[in-house]
């Protein structure tokens, strides 16, 4: 098979395409969004990215922001006959998902058909909900298509943003491969996605940073550690005062508050279970 592998410059799209580089499948071309180049060179704004990677190891790059009818000369080209995606954010081009003999596949980090959106990790954070990875068939409607594999993933306590999202991703790659190898053996089977269980999330707003005192302590400091990249405060409301939370640095599950307590820039918050310890600003709501 020859694999056109589409993502950007994230852990879901670097940790797969580098599991693939070390195997035994062959990547005929690497697909982004406007690579940027500099004297015919590819160039990255970040440390790393998918296109600069590839351009490292001579892999040719499809520029995905050029017309649909140069996109799928050039996959005929180089003889694309499957594209597995992961981590792009745009919507590809009903044409380019159809192009591939053996299909089109994403990688999504989670057990679809929940969680489906842009920012899935954050939602089942908020959530506390079970974590995993899915590939899936690629369809227009986003993460909608039929389900191929997908994985459970149980996280560490207090996980950051980063460690999810590299955890996740590792598992996805390993999953790949299991993946492609049922490809090749021509055992993969797919299974259609319920509508009714599916929901769907955007990305979230200010708003959403918001902590239920009816959680647990537990639950409130999973969620704080892992969404503490986007540098929102967390608004927190109990015995009517509002508090802004700056970081949760522990809690205890088995002790009991009345009231809130402070100590310093901390702050010891009763929930429905457990009390959570956190740093908050001098802004204090009425």
């Amino acid at each position: 098979m020859n694999i056109l592998y589409i993502g950007s410059s994230g852990a879901l799209s670097l940790v797969p395409f580098k599991k693939l580089l070390d195997s035994k499948y062959k990547i005929a071309a690497v697909g982004v969004y406007a690579p940027i180049f500099l004297d015919k060179k590819i160039i990255a704004l970040e440390n790393e990215s998918l296109s600069l990677v590839a351009s490292q190891n001579d892999i040719p790059v499809v520029d995905l922001s050029q017309s649909i009818e140069n996109i799928i000369q050039q996959c005929r080209s180089y003889f694309i006959d499957m594209i597995l995606t992961s981590c792009y954010g745009k919507r590809l081009a009903d044409q380019v998902i159809r192009f591939p003999t053996l299909g089109c596949y994403n990688l999504h980090p989670s057990l679809l058909p929940c969680y489906r959106g842009p920012e899935p990790i954050f939602w089942q954070m908020k959530d506390a909900a079970e974590m995993g990875v899915t590939w899936h068939h690629v369809v227009h409607d986003f993460d909608a298509g039929d389900v191929c594999m997908q994985k459970k993933v149980l996280l560490d306590e207090g996980a950051s943003y980063h460690v999810i999202n590299q955890q996740l991703a590792e598992v996805g790659a390993e999953l790949m491969l299991d993946f492609l190898s049922e490809c090749s053996s021509g055992t993969q089977t797919s299974i259609g996605q319920d509508s009714k269980l599916a929901s769907y999330h955007c990305y979230p707003q200010q708003t959403d940073f918001s902590l239920n005192t009816e959680w647990s302590a537990q639950h409130a400091y999973n969620f704080i550690c892992a969404s503490k990249a986007f540098g929102h405060r967390y608004h927190c409301s109990v015995d009517g005062q509002s508090y802004n939370l700056v970081e949760a640095i522990d809690y205890d599950n088995n002790a009991n508050l009345k009231y809130v307590e402070t100590q310093g820039d901390k702050l010891y918050i009763p929930f429905k279970e457990g009390v959570l310890i956190a740093r908050y600003t001098d802004k204090i709501e009425p």
